[in-house]
């Protein structure tokens, strides 16, 4: 067990590897690969925890307990609703993700390796417009390849400075000699990365990108703001800020899940009032607040169990709901929906305490606290674009999400 512990950040790099490889190069291979992606993805992280299990047993940890209870209520209900069986793997995932989100601890080189997964797509999506590929879809691997992007010039900033240093040379670094090009103009490059992906974004009209970059760019300038004033005062002068600021963090978190499905309300009551309403040539209710009203008045029928996966919906030609956290309390029931909040919650504020909390190292010379900011940033983009998709509920989002907490950890 101690040996496979140790490949764990390797395992997990070689998952993240494989599902972006075959997620964001050929439409063909994506849509072969997202049929088992759930099951890769349970299998995989399942294969890791299990090191950690026996442990977790005996100090009665409560996300391994609520992990457990979400992926075993939501195989009963799967048979109480009739759902296909591989209805149970989007709640066990995502309960997976939360669980083994503590265990997993990133080193720099996994960083870098990850990022440069992550980013490195984009080279083939400039040269060739995949336009096979669904136009929201495009838009969401735009965003999150400019997210990866960032992170990856963060971190060879930070590794020029820390080797910098370690060699009393303020001149030199060890990564591909970009020291002065990255030192000068790392935010430029940054922040020219991310237009060119939201200008990318309008040109294949994702609606849902757009607003996922805006809630970025939100949430990195709140985090941000608060990052640099902690840096220009002493910690203990500043206690009473990082409680206002964990109040704030709690508060978009809150937004970004709970919001998700109440957001759903407000949807459905402003599309009577103002009927259509044209953005980027497209109604903005495009239909959605249909499938939501259908799915409420099924899911107050049965809020226990849910209405599982094989509910026959007629507001639309499949059962698609658009909404990540809002199918997953309509097809699972409100129990596993309750679960899954909670995991979240307890994994952000996980990574809340050391991406933003002042004794998390900011001060420390060879961290980034940008790093931290765009990784947490990014992963509550991801929860926002959960008002309009699915796309953080599933593979191979879910993992990327995940990535994305795992950084602002470190």
């Amino acid at each position: 067990m101690e040996k496979l512990k140790d490949k764990g950040n390797a395992i997990y790099c070689a998952l993240f590897i494989y599902l972006i490889a075959t997620s964001f190069i050929n439409q063909d291979v994506y849509a072969f690969t997202v049929r088992y992606a759930s099951l890769i993805i349970f299998l995989v992280l399942g294969l890791m925890s299990l090191p950690y299990l026996v442990e977790d047993i005996k100090n009665k940890d409560a996300d391994l307990i609520m992990a457990f209870l979400v992926v075993a209520l939501s195989g009963i209900f799967v048979l109480i609703t009739h759902s296909g069986y591989g209805a149970v793997l989007i709640p066990s995932d995502l309960a997976l993700i939360c669980y083994m989100s503590k265990h997993i601890r990133l080193g720099r080189r996994d960083i870098v390796v990850l990022s440069f997964a992550g980013a490195s797509p984009v080279i083939l999506w400039y040269s060739h417009v995949r336009w096979s590929y669904n136009f929201n879809m495009a838009g969401f691997a735009f965003m999150l390849m400019a997210f990866f992007g960032m992170i990856l010039i963060e971190e060879v900033f930070r590794q020029e400075i820390a080797d910098g240093r370690n060699t009393g040379d303020k001149e030199a670094g060890s990564i591909l000699g970009l020291h002065k090009i990255i030192m000068t103009h790392r935010g430029f490059i940054e922040w020219m990365i991310f237009l060119t992906a939201f200008i990318l974004s309008m040109l294949y009209h994702s609606r849902t990108a757009m607003f996922g970059m805006i809630m970025f760019l939100i949430v990195y300038l709140i985090f941000h703001i608060m990052s640099t004033r902690r840096r220009m005062h002493d910690i203990n002068i500043c206690k009473s800020r990082i409680g206002k600021g964990k109040l704030l963090y709690r508060l978009i978190f809150l937004l970004a899940s709970v919001g998700a499905v109440i957001f759903t309300f407000v949807y459905i009551k402003l599309a009577n009032r103002f009927g259509e309403v044209t953005v980027l040539y497209k109604d903005i209710f495009s239909g959605r607040q249909a499938i939501w009203k259908e799915l409420w008045g099924a899911f107050l029928a049965s809020p226990l169990t849910g209405i599982g996966s094989a509910y026959e919906i007629k507001s639309f030609e499949i059962f698609e709901v658009h909404n990540g956290l809002f199918d997953i309390l309509t097809v699972h029931g409100i129990i596993v929906f309750g679960l899954i909040i909670v995991m979240l919650w307890r994994m952000f504020e996980r990574a809340y305490s050391h991406s933003a909390d002042g004794t998390n190292g900011l001060h420390n010379a060879n961290k980034s606290y940008r790093i931290k900011n765009i990784a947490i940033s990014a992963a509550f983009a991801m929860m926002f674009t959960s008002y309009f998709e699915n796309f953080f509920t599933v593979p191979p989002y879910s993992v990327i999400f995940m990535t994305f907490i795992l950084i602002a950890a470190v």
